[in-house]
C-alpha cells in the first residue's frame, strides 16, 4: 500500500505561523499538545491511547527534507499519514497495533508540521480545547496540577 499524507482541515485551531511554540506533556497512554493559533489562543489537543510520539526535526526551512516532502507535506498543517510506515513498524517489531486494536480502537499517524518542529504521534482519538488570555506554558501547567 502506498503512504499518504492527508492535511486535516477544520478540526484543530489553525497553527500560528511565527511562534506557535509547541509544547506537549505525556504520561504512560495520553500526550498533551499545546501551541499557539492564528487568533493568539492556545490549542491543546490530547491524544488517547498514543503508543509512540516524536518531536523534532524537520522545521518549516527543511520540510522538503521531510521523508513526507514528495507526498505534499504543508507548512503550519496538521495531516494524517495514511499506510503509516511508523504503525508498520510498530506492527512488525511488537504486534502491538493489533494486539491494541481489537474492540473500537482505530490507530491514526497524526503529523502536525510547525514552525521550527514536526510533531507525530499513533493514537486512537483526541479531544481539542481552546484557551484565551493564557501562555502554551500555564495550560500545561494547569494540567499537570489538575492531574497530581
Amino acid at each position: 500500500m502506498c503512504t499518504k499524507l492527508i492535511p486535516i482541515e477544520d478540526v484543530f485551531p489553525e497553527i500560528m505561523v511565527g511562534a506557535p511554540n509547541p509544547m506537549v506533556f505525556a504520561d504512560e497512554h495520553v500526550i498533551n499538545l499545546a501551541y499557539y493559533d492564528i487568533e493568539y489562543n492556545v490549542a491543546l489537543v490530547t491524544f488517547d491511547h498514543c503508543f509512540e510520539f516524536r518531536m523534532g526535526m524537520p522545521g518549516e526551512d527543511m520540510i522538503s527534507k521531510s521523508p513526507y516532502s514528495g507526498l505534499g507535506i504543508l507548512n503550519f498543517e496538521p495531516h494524517v499519514v495514511e499506510n503509516s510506515p511508523w504503525i508498520d513498524e510498530l506492527e512488525k517489531r511488537y504486534k502491538v497495533v493489533s494486539e491494541f486494536s481489537r474492540g473500537e480502537r482505530n490507530y491514526v499517524h497524526y503529523l502536525f508540521a510547525f514552525h521550527d518542529r514536526t510533531f507525530e504521534c499513533i493514537a486512537s482519538g483526541y479531544k481539542v480545547k481552546k484557551y484565551s488570555a493564557i501562555t502554551v506554558e500555564q495550560v500545561l501547567i494547569n494540567l499537570v496540577s489538575s492531574n497530581a
